[in-house]
């Protein structure tokens, strides 16, 4: 069988265009840190366990691509967060984050408006999918920071902290 230069031709490029098109699998692990918050003297372990990452469970996820699509997806019970995403450069955010909310349940004005804008702009991770691979880059660790600790919040605001 004889394959003409036109007919070769077509179907490179429409490999190529498949192939670009295509969806690549995410798949990582988004973990966080949490502090020791209570009140009396902490016990060796519980210092420890205030070290160790912990699953971001249960909790959606943004993925923002360069060009601004965004696709979102919750994480499961062990913090593993999938999504199938085009070739290109995305980034990770907090659903809280990319939505410009307040944590904590508090209201956006209870924070210096400059100081939270930057928290915003915090991504988890950077996500850049190729034809042929995906890489995951860590950009910044997740942080649940004790109530009376809340970076941005305003002075009149903040709860009292534990004694």
């Amino acid at each position: 069988m004889k394959v003409s230069k036109k007919n070769l031709f077509l179907l490179i490029l429409g490999c190529a265009l498949f192939s670009c098109s295509q969806k690549k699998l995410v798949s990582t692990t988004i973990t966080f840190m949490q502090p020791y918050c209570g009140g009396a003297r902490p016990t060796p372990e519980i210092q420890a366990d205030a070290l160790k990452a912990k699953p971001y469970s249960n909790r959606t996820i943004v993925a923002v691509s360069s060009k601004g699509r965004v696709d979102s997806a919750k994480t499961n019970a062990d913090g593993t967060f999938k999504i199938n995403l085009k070739p290109g450069t995305y980034k990770l955010f907090e659903a809280w984050r990319y939505y410009k909310k307040a944590t904590a349940g508090l209201a956006v004005s209870d924070f210096d408006k400059e100081c939270i804008k930057a928290e915003w702009k915090k991504e988890i991770k950077e996500v850049i999918v190729s034809k042929m691979e995906v890489k995951i880059n860590d950009k910044n660790e997740i942080i649940e920071v004790c109530p009376w600790n809340l970076p941005c919040i305003l002075e009149s605001h903040k709860p009292p902290a534990h004694e």
